[in-house]
């Protein structure tokens, strides 16, 4: 797979190692989606399946992955913006955690399941397409900004058939949808429990919302938070916001240990996925018939491919991933990574 493609860059979510492919004619990360993300994550166990409406290029799925160990199925129409996404998990190592579906939300319920989610984030077109409007020539943003192949209460109402008892929608829209998002979300059995206003400034009406309703639950006991701001006089991000949009590095940080899952070439030809945290000294160990039962029989070995991680249960998961797939696909994935067997 192509990492780049004509007219595409990376750009990066919260910190400098979380990478997103973008395109420079098409809608990129907004303020909404890293909204979303962050107060959605904060109600996400490791344990949990999401699912990502409306997905674009899969930048609410990225952003929270990165705090929690959850599996997120992410929904995109379009099948260029879903095919950035599907870069992007791969740019990011993430294709055990993140699956990318190219098809309408509506279709979401049927072939990714009912009843089965513990949570569902939606970044939905945000407006109406009145009879007569004109919408914007650019089919790509068209389709991102109005309600051309799925409605507000399309979507709300997949949400819930696809939630699990208890389970818990995030949404972020527009403040003057309140009134119908409300009203869809009671219709679908899901209980508006928390609202987020967005104020641009001080002394500015709320121009945007995050909403977190629950399903199957008493329809008391709603929150009305006072709306956050995002900017200051001067046009500057706020602190608070600053620290949503990109983490702040610590100068005196100690040097983090890394952990690697790596591939071996057996002298048999098949394949053998491992994790360590020193490359070089694990290869000697496979090669002194120390390193496991399977290499002990099939030396020489070679180390062919290698990927890096910070965090160790990340390593190890990649590695569990990687032995349960056939050799066609450990192939068709080395092959993928340029690596010649």
């Amino acid at each position: 797979m192509t990492l780049l493609k004509e007219n595409e860059r990376i750009d990066y979510l919260y910190n400098d190692n979380l990478g997103i492919i973008q395109s420079k004619d098409a809608f990129n990360v907004t303020l909404d989606s890293i909204f979303l993300a962050h107060f959605a994550k904060e109600k996400v166990k490791d344990k949990n399946k999401i699912v990502d409406l409306c997905s674009g290029n899969g930048a609410v799925s990225l952003y929270m992955s990165y705090f929690n160990r959850a599996h997120y199925d992410a929904v995109e129409i379009q099948t260029e913006i879903a095919d950035q996404a599907k870069r992007s998990v791969e740019l990011n190592h993430l294709e055990n955690r993140i699956e990318v579906h190219n098809f309408n939300a509506l279709e979401a319920p049927k072939k990714l399941g009912k009843d089965k989610f513990d949570m569902v984030v939606i970044n939905p077109p945000y407006f109406k397409v009145p009879e007569g409007h004109v919408i914007n020539p650019d089919e790509k943003k068209a389709l991102a900004r109005h309600e051309i192949t799925i409605t507000l209460e399309e979507i709300i109402n997949v949400a819930s058939q696809m939630l699990k008892m208890k389970g818990k929608m995030f949404m972020v829209h527009r403040p003057e949808r309140m009134g119908e998002i409300m009203h869809f979300c009671l219709k679908y059995q899901l209980s508006p429990k928390w609202v987020q206003p967005f104020s641009a400034k001080e002394g500015e009406k709320a121009n945007l919302v995050l909403v977190e309703a629950i399903k199957n639950t008493g329809t008391d006991g709603l929150i009305l938070e006072n709306s956050i701001l995002v900017h200051n006089e001067d046009g500057s991000f706020k602190k608070d916001i600053q620290k949503i949009i990109k983490e702040e590095k610590q100068a005196d940080k100690t040097q983090q240990e890394k952990y690697y899952f790596y591939c071996l070439l057996c002298n048999d030809g098949t394949f053998y996925g491992g994790f360590t945290n020193d490359l070089k000294h694990r290869l000697e160990m496979h090669n002194s018939g120390k390193g496991a039962k399977y290499t002990k029989t099939r030396r020489p070995v070679k180390m062919i491919y290698h990927e890096e991680f910070d965090d160790k249960r990340l390593a190890l998961k990649r590695e569990y991933w990687f032995k349960h797939h056939s050799r066609t696909w450990k192939e068709k994935f080395l092959k993928e990574h340029n690596v010649n067997f």
